[in-house]
């Protein structure tokens, strides 16, 4: 039963999202592709989407058209991920047909022959079309599943699939998205529709099983054997929905999948139940039923998830897709399935997860919404109001909790009024916006433009890593809204800008470049006082964002700009960029400068820098004891650094240990700051970062 008034509300919502006001109309020129790029992280977090491309595409071809608006190639798996968008944007949602969505689906298949037979040099090489047909046509012969999404603001009448037909050696799956499943999906907790398996119609018959004595309020167990073909079916069906509660960082590590695993089941099939350890398995509840021998067999499971054993299944799919493997339907896998009370599910299966996966090293980091760094960051939100005490920044820690604390909050209109007034939409932002606000920040765009999952799993690995000094607090937050307030202006510029094409990449690096180039200098504080960017700022970013993108477009040499932009070498590029920080923007950075405590003149009281002598005080402060240490010790092995090197960059560790209670001076920062370009030219302070460069 569709609720009408909730996805109506949903609808609402959505279209005022499109339209942010803090866009200042720009988003009217570009609907369709703030559409998708609306919905497609809401998509991606389901596992049930790759990381995409969002650019809308639209062109004549042969006696009809070809439509695209968005992309993503995974070609280690054989996948293409393409969605077409019919977005009307009307106050009352149309009704779609199957004949209208059928016709819009063939303009998006026919993108295939399109890449087949244009020539690269008759497209834009700025533009998205070109980014799109190139990946194409370096992917195209590695391709066997395709799976074509379809994008909506309506609601689609259609029980049936459209007619499409099914492109040469490719498989294909359609998926289609109204505003009706949206909504569904953004308000589930766990973040995905829940994937339910009649075993009999989809395999023939059910499964055998052993019961195991469990808890009976809070779970129940079954052990059986499930076919090797099951699990290459399930998975090319569903891929990262059926491990969306399993570890996150499996489904970015494609590619990777074990060789032992994939040899066992090319050489030695009859082997793989002894040598394996199998797949362990959740479901919400599960139906048994007599089989013809009399025996118990389980013929239904809902809300399956694969917790342990992603490597397992993804080497199936890969078997049967890359290797052409015919014998899997008599590889033997076994499987354990326990039966969760959906009221335990957020509590019980991560810890499943957790402690089934063991066969490889786990980052606890990978249990994302539940992991105490987003949850002290929530509990931040709700407890810090911005200046002037009017509203706060909402986080969602889970997709779907804002909508969520909104209803709760809204009994009355007066109520609803106030919620919003407390949590403007505007001021939300969720975990995979925190990872992409603090990575730019922190000079890595390339790690931006892996995409939103994959940059997210980065940040968190790094969170992990540096666990013991990265905790949040207030000053944590609120340096977090000034980036995130920063990040926000250059994607406001960018649609001023109206840049055909990356410029998702163009803000990424824009701002990258504004920290790389202000050395940290930036006082954040003054941005979250002032819940804006100074109007110098916001000048700086609208010159720079043309240079930096056509730096990236350039570059890449005619190969694809979004892969280009994913590679730190075009980083490299971008900062050597002849972009200098103009006289206002120096007089804003002095406020937040570090002044020397050490050296004669700051004993005098005398102090005269010079824009080189802070850039190179921010330069030596932004590098942490353990790494000064690791400069001092790797520089004393074997004369790597003079003595008198080796001496200040033992000192500068004592000062970054004492939390910089004494700064520099101009003159050790000099010298300093020298050691640190010396070391980066020599190619090993990164690795002297992290601990990895051994003597030499």
């Amino acid at each position: 039963m569709i609720n009408e008034e909730n996805f109506s509300n949903f609808r609402r919502r959505l279209l005022s999202e499109i339209s942010d006001p803090t866009t200042e109309g720009i988003v009217s020129d570009y609907p369709v592709e703030r559409f998708t790029e609306y919905v497609s992280p809401i998509i991606v977090e389901s596992g049930t989407l790759l990381d995409v491309s969002v650019g809308h595409i639209e062109r004549q071809y042969g006696h009809g058209k070809v439509q695209c608006d968005a992309w993503a190639a995974d070609t280690e798996e054989g996948r293409f991920d393409l969605v077409v968008t019919d977005f009307s944007g009307q106050e009352e949602p149309d009704v779609i047909n199957r004949a209208r969505m059928e016709k819009t689906c063939k303009r998006a298949l026919r993108i295939l022959d399109f890449a087949k037979s244009v020539s690269l040099s008759k497209i834009e090489p700025s533009s998205k079309a070109y980014d799109c047909i190139t990946l194409l046509k370096e992917s195209i012969g590695r391709i066997t599943q395709l799976r074509l999404h379809y994008f909506t603001d309506s609601i689609i009448s259609a029980k049936e699939d459209p007619d499409l037909g099914v492109p040469s050696k490719m498989a294909l799956q359609f998926h289609k998205w109204d505003i009706v499943r949206l909504n569904r999906l953004q308000e589930s907790d766990r973040e995905t529709e829940p994937i339910e398996i009649n075993l009999l119609e989809r395999f023939g018959r059910g499964l055998p099983y052993l019961p195991m004595p469990g808890n009976s309020g809070e779970y129940s167990g079954y052990l059986t054997i499930i076919p090797g073909s099951w699990l290459a079916d399930l998975y090319e069906h569903y891929s990262g929905a059926l491990l969306e509660l399993n570890v996150r960082s499996f489904l970015q590590q494609k590619g990777k999948v074990n060789r032992g695993i994939r040899k066992t089941i090319l050489e030695e099939p009859s082997r793989f139940l002894a040598y394996n350890n199998g797949i362990s398995a959740t479901v919400e509840n599960i139906k048994i039923a007599t089989g013809n021998n009399g025996d118990k067999i389980i013929t239904h499971l809902h809300g399956l998830q694969i917790v342990n054993g992603g490597q397992t299944v993804a080497s199936f799919q890969r078997a049967k897709k890359m290797d052409r493997c015919k014998h899997l339907e008599d590889i033997a896998v076994q499987a354990k399935i326990t039966v969760v009370n959906p009221k335990l599910l957020d509590e019980l299966v991560p810890k499943i997860s957790r402690f089934s996966n063991t066969q490889n090293a786990v980052n606890e980091a990978d249990f994302a919404s539940n992991d105490s760094f987003h949850v002290e960051i929530e509990r931040l939100s709700k407890d810090v109001w911005a200046p002037g005490q009017k509203y706060r920044w909402f986080y969602e820690r889970a997709r779907g909790q804002y909508q969520v604390a909104k209803n709760r909050a809204s009994t009355t209109p007066a109520l609803r009024k106030q919620f919003e007034s407390v949590f403007p939409s505007r001021k939300k932002f969720v975990k995979t916006d925190l990872a992409r606000y603090q990575n730019a920040w922190d000079q890595l765009p390339h790690i931006v433009g892996l995409g939103t999952q994959k940059n997210f799993v980065q940040y968190m690995a790094k969170v992990k890593d540096d666990s013991n000094r990265h905790k949040p607090d207030i000053k944590f937050f609120k340096n977090l809204v000034a980036k995130a307030i920063i990040y926000k202006k250059a994607e406001s510029i960018a649609r001023k800008h109206a840049f055909p094409a990356y410029r998702a990449n163009a803000v990424a690096y824009t701002v990258a470049l504004l920290s790389y180039k202000t050395y940290g200098r930036l006082v954040l504080d003054n941005i979250w006082n002032r819940q804006d960017v100074t109007p110098v700022v916001e000048k700086v970013l609208t010159d720079w964002m043309p240079r930096v993108l056509e730096c990236i477009v350039e570059t890449a040499n005619g190969r694809n700009v979004t892969e280009w932009a994913k590679k730190e070498e075009c980083w490299i590029s971008v900062k050597d960029l002849q972009l200098e920080i103009p006289a206002a923007l120096e007089s804003e950075l002095t406020e937040g400068d570090h002044l020397p405590t050490v050296g004669a003149h700051a004993k005098r009281g005398k102090l005269s820098l010079t824009t080189d002598d802070r850039r190179n005080i921010a330069i030596v402060m932004g590098v942490d004891s353990d790494t000064w240490w690791q400069i001092t010790k790797w520089g004393r092995s074997d004369g790597n650094l003079s003595d008198f090197q080796c001496g200040l960059s033992n000192t500068l560790a004592g000062y970054a240990a004492g939390n910089w209670a004494k700064v520099p001076s101009a003159k050790q920062a000099r010298h300093a700051a020298g050691i640190v370009a010396e070391l980066q030219d020599r190619g090993v302070f990164k690795d002297l970062q992290s601990g990895t460069t051994s003597s030499r």
